[in-house]
């Protein structure tokens, strides 16, 4: 028998009303439970009534299903259907089975009191005037008695169409028209409107005047109210007696009364203490209803809703860990998260104008295949590139678990050396071969930029290096990632030392230091000094870049230490990775575009401030310089720079942008030879700034906003994309790519007959880190 679990969302307390796509719950929010899809009726109710509190025999509880009539690409139609017997439920569980993108069930209970007599005196108090009390559980705690406390007339139970919402509404709308008595049983002997446990049954705040059943559930309630707020009391049950462990001055004391149960009697304020120590495992489970309203809430908005909601907030580290425990939960374990993965991409599309690309195997049914590899780049970094440096930096994240892969990341470098997120594809560890790095390579050339004079960076991969010296590839001069070479180096030759020469000859500036590095290598083995011979310099050598294309950088580690978080978990689905690095994403728009707009108002200085920063080191240092001009036209100098041990000389070429000392080309802004000219000639050294570096520049990298991601309920279906299952599954045809037609671009499929390759994924034993760093 299928036992599998299917997510219902129950609804009560509100009413039930009719949208544009059918019936709809107004008034509450859901309460999520798990049931078996061969679940019985009645055992169903069973629960149900633990859940709400409603007791059963007292509380009748009726079902309204709301099922999908109509599920096409756009549109989706739900029409009401009521839960009567065994066969309607099971059709009710069974939706998610047939519509993958209708990932849950929602139920709108009506519960309506059992009609009983009553005697004239439970219905009334002194002065003949009805005495509501109104009570509701929410924890689902199975209770033996009324928890509820509802003693309603029997006239205002008549809402057919609201459940038990309407009947709340009904006699509380009546017990505010009517004069209130005077109560007997209170403890104080007067006369007053009674509170019962609502309040901290909805996870508001304890305040005096609340009355609960017994002490037990007195107990429970501040139990409750501390365990979500993370704070340790000490009780004296005796007594009646609650106080804060940490002594912060928070204490609640109550009563017993002789008819309404135990009140209430004093509290002081909320905590003021820390809170312990709070798990990810905890603050998952509260933010899981937030984030599946807002899946863009960023971790220091989460932050803020813990703070307002229970006075304290926890480090960012822990919520990103809960926050990726709650996307999970929400979207679906490792299988179940491919099948979900077209409809976030769609969302993505849809929201953030998003160009999106994908590879996958169809199986003999065409409505199904596996997934391959998807690519996708975003609208706002598209726009955000051309005002970064003509550089490209490319490499992998490994995704560990039961379908291992990998995460490809281009990315640019704005003008303040931060990384500047391009464009992003997951692949299957098998399927990362020189055909995948093609197709990459190729999305980012049609989708991402047409720029020319581009600089890739890449690691030394056989497969990468293969591809790039394609004509079809060749629209970037290639570079090799220095850290990479060097693990490449110790993997060959197991000799730490060796390979710190190897880091400092490709870091130096100067061709002199370079060969010196080169010599002592082959001092210690001559066999080394040939391997690194066999690689062009100018790939890997800062000191070769005669034209500065790398600007200055070497490694690709940053791509790896940004996006890291997604491999610190074993099996983390393929949809929670995506959604993480799309917040990710945002967050970073938001907070560079928060900063450029402070400084725009603070008119701040032409040029980045890192920039300025080094250019008045440079002015400083300049004065002990000594110049002499070479030619008339003014445009070859010669810079002394006298030291306490030695005197150097360098030449400046104005006309070239060039100074011996290379910072100048390399870097693309004067250096202090550069700078001591500039004062004998009376001219504005800023004008040999590059255009890059200009605060105006740094403005256009991050002008483009993100938009927030819908809630999970509005996401569009993806109907150009088959139900996609995990890699390696079932039947597979012929490998298909397809790009998916969402920003206005024609669809296109192309068959591969390139056979997956499996890449070697262990690595040895790390050097030393310096060039690790």
């Amino acid at each position: 028998m299928d036992t599998r679990k299917v997510t219902v969302f129950c609804y009560w307390n509100g009413c039930i009303k009719d949208g544009y796509d059918g019936p709809f719950y107004e008034g509450s929010s859901p309460r999520v439970i798990r049931v078996d899809s061969k679940i019985e009726l009645s055992q169903l109710l069973d629960d149900l009534h633990g859940l709400t509190g409603f007791v059963k025999g007292k509380f009748q509880i009726d079902l309204i299903g709301r099922f999908p009539s109509i599920v096409q690409q756009s549109m989706v139609k739900f029409i009401r259907l009521p839960i009567v017997d065994d066969c309607s439920l099971e059709i009710m569980l069974e939706v998610p089975s047939y519509h993958p993108s209708i990932n849950n069930v929602e139920l709108y209970l009506e519960v309506k009191p059992v009609t009983r007599k009553r005697s004239r005196a439970e219905d009334t108090n002194v002065d003949g005037d009805v005495n509501v009390i109104v009570r509701q559980n929410t924890l689902g705690v199975p209770q033996e008695d009324n928890t509820n406390g509802w003693i309603v007339d029997e006239e205002d139970t008549d809402d057919e169409n609201c459940g038990n919402g309407g009947d709340n509404e009904a006699v509380q709308k009546k017990a505010k028209m009517r004069k209130p008595g005077p109560t007997k049983g209170l403890s104080d002997g007067a006369s007053k409107q009674l509170f019962f446990s609502s309040s901290w049954l909805d996870e508001r705040e304890l305040h005096v005047g609340m009355f609960f059943r017994d002490k037990d559930e007195l107990e429970k309630a501040v139990k409750l109210y501390s365990n979500r707020r993370q704070r340790e009391y000490i009780a004296d049950a005796g007594l009646l007696e609650f106080m804060c462990k940490k002594v912060c001055g928070w204490v609640l004391k109550a009563a017993e009364t002789k008819s309404y149960g135990f009140e209430i009697t004093e509290y002081t304020d909320p905590h003021t203490c820390k809170p312990v120590d709070v798990r990810s495992d905890f603050l998952s489970g509260e933010i899981e209803g937030l984030i599946k309203a807002q899946p863009s809430l960023s971790i220091p908005e989460l932050n803020k809703g813990l703070k307002e909601e229970f006075g304290y907030s926890v480090s960012g580290e822990i919520l990103w860990n809960a926050k990726k425990k709650a996307i999970t939960a929400i979207m679906g374990d490792l299988e179940k998260s491919f099948s979900v993965l077209p409809k976030l991409m769609a969302a993505l599309c849809s929201s953030n104008k998003m160009l999106l690309e994908w590879q996958y195997d169809p199986f003999p049914d065409p409505n199904d295949a596996s997934f391959r590899s998807v690519f996708w780049a975003f609208q706002q970094s598209v726009e955000g590139f051309p005002h970064c440096r003509p550089l490209i930096i490319v490499d992998t994240v490994d995704l560990s678990g039961k379908y291992p892969g990998k995460l490809l990341v281009a990315a640019g470098l704005d003008t303040e050396n931060i990384l500047f997120p391009l464009a992003f594809a997951i692949t299957t560890q098998e399927n990362l071969s020189a055909e995948t790095w093609r197709w990459f390579f190729g999305c980012i050339r049609e989708k991402v930029t047409q720029r020319e004079g581009l600089c890739l960076i890449t690691s030394l991969e056989p497969e990468i290096v293969a591809v790039v010296k394609e004509p079809e590839c060749q629209w970037a001069q290639h570079r090799f990632c220095l850290r990479h070479l060097c693990f490449k180096f110790y993997e060959v030759f197991n000799n730490n030392l060796m390979t710190e020469f190897v880091y400092k000859a490709g870091s130096t500036k100067h061709i002199s230091s370079l060969n010196g590095y080169l010599k002592k290598i082959e001092m210690m083995n001559p066999e080394a000094r040939k391997w690194l011979e066999q690689i062009p310099p100018h790939q890997w050598a800062l000191a070769h870049d005669n034209d500065g294309l790398r600007y200055g950088i070497m490694n690709t580690n940053l791509i790896f230490s940004t996006y890291s978080f997604i491999n610190k978990d074993r099996d983390l689905p393929i949809t929670t990775c995506i959604l993480l690095i799309f917040n990710h994403l945002a967050e970073v728009f938001k907070v560079r575009h928060d900063r450029l707009k402070e400084s725009v108002e603070n008119r701040e200085e032409v040029y980045v401030k890192h920039v300025m920063k080094k250019l008045e080191e440079y002015k400083m240092a300049s004065r002990t310089h000594d110049v002499l001009q070479l030619d008339e036209t003014g445009e070859k100098f010669q810079v002394t720079k006298v030291m306490q041990t030695a005197t150097k000389r360098f030449s400046v070429d104005c006309s070239d942008q060039v100074c011996s000392c290379r910072i100048w080309q390399l870097y693309k802004y004067p250096c202090s030879h550069v700078l001591a000219v500039c004062r004998k000639m009376n001219i504005d050294h800023l004008q040999y700034v590059n255009d890059f570096y200009k605060t105006e520049s740094f403005h256009g990298v991050y002008a483009a906003d993100f938009n927030p991601l819908p809630g999970f309920s509005d996401w569009p279906e993806a109907s150009e994309v088959p139900r996609l299952f995990p890699p390696g599954s079932g039947p597979v045809v012929k490998p298909v790519t397809i790009e998916t037609p969402c920003n206005n671009s024609p669809q296109r499929n192309t068959e591969s007959s390139a056979q997956s390759e499996t890449r070697r994924s262990g690595r040895a034993k790390k050097p030393n880190q310096r060039y690790n760093e």
